[in-house]
């Protein structure tokens, strides 16, 4: 109540407030647990123990904007891959293909609030940091320290985080702190930087950041975890079968083809990868089930941790991307770490009833049904009584971690401390979205999204479509199975029409309610219906408990005049001869 009467006094009474002004936010402040000892989560031989302390020392005790000051100490000379040794600060902000073997680097002068000026000329590198946020005009950008003895905050990198897309532009600093709360779930360490950049004329405000702690083997040593071990971010890692291929390795471990590697895993630390190998083997091995693969690979409480919180942060970007696999040396154990949480902290919003190409995207990227995106979520889910326990888990977490009153309290004070920084320039410029209402807002998503759960999470997990297949005088239409997690029959109406519209008088078949079987679904429809030509294919599933607002289309999309059709396979009746 203290904080927030502080928060309240700054933005609405005659009290003077500026970012320099630390607002104490104490992190150990989790509340206790309810009277009922109960919990989701049974300790096992495997859980991590995570040193918590860290989330309290070197300055991170305290919520504030810091001034993080960079001057240039660039030189005349050429900027090109092989010599860089006259490469600027515009050379830097031009570098927007995140994906090319050109880092542009540059020697710079860095100092902060709590990184006292030494004197020297440079102490730094500066480059440019991002993937699809290059494109914006605000760029973000990374700081290495020339020493590996001097840091700050015991971190060699500063990691400074634009956010462009996201305009309340504390959704990832909040989500990180949430997550410090949960058990078996290593965040990252935040904070908000109010950067300068003295390019030879004087220190230009370049506004808002939010550092974030870099994954490495200091971020595993400062947590008491094991700095030897293998750590990997996924870049486009779905636990396929493709993947294994992706990750090949030689007799030491090492990748065959590193670049197809880290185009699926980037190698964050460790250099023998045979254990990932190991897992990934297994988990394709159809002699084992997932279960025997799921104990001895991974940690169950880590996995429901992971997984429980990105539900109630409406975490819908963790499945190809967006998290680390963390691997102790010595072991073929891996655990999920979060990463890249700009986009969560919304709310779970069930799809409108429409079969709009929109609507559609919005139905299979809802709830249970992203995670067919990952082999390793989807089989988790498919797990028995797997809903009930990822409520009890939702609920645990909930009501003792990421609480309503927790989250209210960081959310308000992280919009009125961004609030001065995204209404003045450059930021302002950059983000009219803002609204320092909408950042509040925020902290109405984790209840919301726990009844969603509770109450609305039975849209199917979709089926795949294959392509038709003519037998005899007969058409076959076959289909991998939806699955509704929360326990529901599914039924299947199948459409095929001579338009991708879909209109009634389009359709040249419909047959419903069609029962689902365990490996895969087949419907014959006779060869005399469907004369030759071009024909389009969509699939229907439906929750029996109410199959007029629970259901989904297939995962097939195709491409039709230019635009990615979701829900809809293609295909050709050749003329008879």
């Amino acid at each position: 109540m203290k904080l927030f009467l502080s928060v309240f006094a700054c933005a609405v009474m005659t009290v003077s407030c500026s970012s320099s002004d630390t607002l104490p936010l104490p992190l150990d402040d989790t509340p206790q647990l309810a009277d009922d000892p109960a919990t989701v989560f049974e300790p096992t031989p495997s859980d991590l123990v995570i040193n918590e302390a860290l989330y309290l020392e070197d300055g991170y005790a305290t919520a504030d904007v810091i001034r993080v000051d960079v001057r240039t100490a660039t030189t005349a000379g050429i900027c090109t891959i092989d010599d860089q040794s006259g490469c600027t600060l515009a050379d830097v902000i031009a570098d927007v293909d995140g994906s090319d073997d050109f880092k542009v680097d540059i020697p710079v002068h860095v100092s902060s609030d709590d990184f006292p000026i030494d004197g020297t000329a440079s102490n730094a590198e500066l480059r440019q940091r991002g993937g699809g946020s290059r494109a914006a005009s605000q760029k973000s950008f990374r700081i290495k320290l020339d020493s590996k003895d001097v840091l700050w905050r015991n971190e060699r990198f500063l990691q400074l985080n634009k956010h462009p897309f996201e305009a309340t532009r504390i959704r990832n600093k909040l989500a990180f702190d949430m997550m410090k709360e949960v058990p078996h779930l290593p965040s990252m360490r935040t904070q908000f930087v109010n950067l300068w950049i003295d390019n030879g004329q004087g220190p230009m405000d370049y506004g808002l950041f939010t550092h974030v702690e870099r994954p490495n083997d200091d971020y595993l040593r400062r947590r008491g975890l094991d700095a030897d071990a293998n750590l990997y971010k996924a870049e486009f890692f779905k636990f396929t079968e493709f993947n294994l291929q992706d990750i090949a390795i030689d007799a030491e471990g090492e990748p065959l083809d590193e670049d197809r590697f880290e185009s699926a895993l980037e190698i964050e630390e460790g250099d023998d990868h045979r254990p990932l190998v190991a897992m990934m083997t297994a988990f394709h091995d159809t002699d084992r089930s997932f279960e025997s693969v799921l104990d001895e690979h991974f940690n169950r409480n880590n996995v429901m941790a992971w997984m429980a919180s990105n539900i109630l942060l409406r975490q819908a970007d963790a499945t190809r991307q967006n998290y680390l696999l963390y691997n102790p040396s010595g072991t073929e154990r891996f655990y999920f770490l979060p990463w890249d949480y700009d986009a969560a902290m919304g709310e779970w919003r069930e799809p409108l009833n429409s079969y709009d190409n929109d609507a559609l995207l919005e139905r299979l990227e809802y709830g249970y049904a992203i995670s067919v995106k990952s082999e390793f979520t989807s089989r988790f889910l498919k797990l028995p009584g797997m809903h009930e326990q990822m409520l009890a888990a939702v609920n645990e977490i909930h009501q003792n971690h990421i609480t309503n009153e927790l989250i209210t309290e960081r959310a308000e004070l992280y919009s009125d401390l961004v609030q001065p920084f995204q209404t003045r320039l450059p930021d302002s410029a950059n983000n009219p979205a803002f609204n320092v209402t909408s950042g509040k807002l925020l902290a109405n998503g984790p209840a919301a999204n726990a009844d969603a759960l509770k109450h609305r999470f039975a849209v199917p997990m979709p089926p795949t479509l294959m392509a038709p297949v003519l037998e005899s005088s007969q058409w076959i239409f076959s289909w991998t199975p939806a699955y509704e997690v929360t326990g529901n029959e599914v039924t299947y109406d199948l459409h095929v029409a001579s338009h991708w519209s879909f209109a009634p008088d389009n359709i040249v078949v419909e047959i419903t309610g069609i029962e689902d079987e365990v490996e895969s679904v087949s419907q014959a429809v006779d060869a005399a219906r469907l004369p030759a030509g071009e024909y389009y294919v969509r699939l229907t599933a439906r929750a029996s408990n109410d199959p007029e607002r629970f259901w989904q289309v297939s995962s097939n999309t195709t491409t039709i005049a230019g635009v990615r059709r979701n829900g809809v396979i293609r295909f050709t009746v050749p003329v008879q001869p």
